[in-house]
């Protein structure tokens, strides 16, 4: 084992609890792979490598980025150091001027960004989908409080509510990004190092706006950006678990909404169930997310300045807050793409009270009286539309999304092609 001290072998049990399982390390080799070829042309540059040390390497480091191995070693920056050594002596020099830790911090940026950007085009994707349910769906339905049916609404005003939901949860996604899109690579163990490297140049190959400059907290404050990544998450989360509520409640008890059966599943005894399986999925993966976040903080919450390997264990809470994530939006897109509107639920006439209460006191009752009228008489005046607003913001952060996802692309193809 290339970072093995005297003190025990790789057999050892203690070795076998601080290494981080293979299944995780196998996310981040791709980006790994990208990091090195940046900080080779880098090294290059600056002297530390010949051009033909830095052409091999380089050709090797893409070998690994095509066949994308098993990561066998330790960690994912050891496999791929271990890799290219094996085929030339180069390897041996990619390690300069770096650390494991603004190596891991890097690699973690650069999957953080690239989940934000594939994160924020499924909340697009949504929202469109909720833009032409409104659309296509505008029928007046109860709307509720306590529960109770209460005002009339309509199912566009409803689906709208989630356009307006999601738009800021991109706000809120779209800061965390511009957080994250910042270099930690030159901070090294936590405090930078006396070589001469050019961390602005690592910077702009991968395609980050600024280099984070200060090394204690480019490297030592990792568990920081991903707890904020996992904030902005916890959000959509949040509106997608009430998204998915609402429709369970308004498709059983108020039968409002149809649930497409491929949504649903059977039941091992009763014959006639249709369990919407995949919404109470959402809802618990929403739990999972909260909880992904909650861990984070724990794990980070009481550790002093510099690198601490308690930060490691934050890496599996962020994988699974971004796949519970993801995988949620997907599912929920295809569902508001086919749910049907029922045409036989039953709504209370009392939900027009309030509006009868107002429409007497346009006739010149003072509110009081008027409501107090329609109380007394139970008979109420009905309408049949509740225009659902349209957002005008999305369309626009929808291009910045996509733009983000080109220019992550960009940079891929340009630093696979150094």
């Amino acid at each position: 084992m290339l970072w093995e001290t005297n003190q025990h072998s790789s057999k050892d049990s203690v070795q076998r609890f601080v290494e981080e399982p293979k299944r995780l390390e196998q996310k981040l080799l791709p980006y790994d792979v990208i990091g090195n070829l940046a900080h080779v042309e880098m090294l290059e540059s600056e002297g530390y490598m010949s051009e033909e040390e830095a052409e091999a390497a380089k050709r090797e480091l893409k070998n690994i980025y095509n066949q994308e191995p098993k990561v066998e070693s330790e960690d994912v920056h050891t496999f791929v150091e271990e890799r290219v050594t094996e085929k030339t002596e180069a390897g041996k020099k990619i390690h300069t001027g770096r650390s494991r830790n603004d190596q891991v911090v890097l690699d973690t940026h650069l999957y953080m960004k690239e989940a934000a950007i594939e994160t924020g085009l499924e909340i697009i994707e949504l929202v469109e989908a909720l833009e032409d349910f409104s659309k296509n769906h505008n029928q007046t339905v109860p709307g509720y409080t306590h529960q109770q049916q209460a005002m009339p609404s309509s199912t566009g005003l409803w689906a709208s509510s989630f356009v307006d939901a999601l738009v800021d949860d991109l706000r809120m996604l779209e800061s965390v990004f511009d957080l994250i899109d910042k270099s930690p690579l030159g901070g090294a163990a936590s405090y930078g190092t006396s070589l001469d490297i050019d961390r602005e140049m690592t910077a702009d190959l991968l395609g980050f706006k600024e280099v984070q400059q200060n090394p204690i907290y480019a490297v030592g404050g990792r568990g920081k950006k991903e707890l904020m990544l996992l904030q902005s998450l916890n959000h959509v989360m949040l509106d997608m678990q009430k998204l998915s509520e609402d429709v369970i409640n308004f498709s059983e008890d108020q039968q409002i909404f149809r649930i497409p059966d491929r949504f649903t599943t059977g039941s091992s005894i009763m014959p006639q169930k249709k369990n919407p399986d995949i919404l109470e999925m959402v809802r618990a993966k929403a739990e999972e997310v909260n909880a992904a976040e909650l861990a984070t903080r724990g794990v980070i919450g009481k550790l002093a300045s510099g690198y601490n390997k308690d930060s490691q264990a934050t890496k599996k809470h962020l994988f699974s807050g971004v796949q519970n994530t993801k995988e949620s939006l997907e599912v929920l897109s295809s569902l508001i793409e086919s749910l049907q509107v029922s045409e036989n639920f039953s709504m209370n006439e009392d939900v027009f009270a309030a509006y009868t209460a107002n429409r007497k006191v346009e006739e010149g009752a003072s509110f009081r009286d008027a409501y107090t009228d329609t109380k007394e008489q139970q008979t109420y005046e009905t309408f049949s539309e509740t225009p659902a607003p349209k957002n005008q913001t999305y369309s626009e952060m929808a291009k910045s999304w996509k733009r983000k996802q080109r220019e992550f692309e960009d940079t891929k193809e340009r630093v696979l092609g150094l």
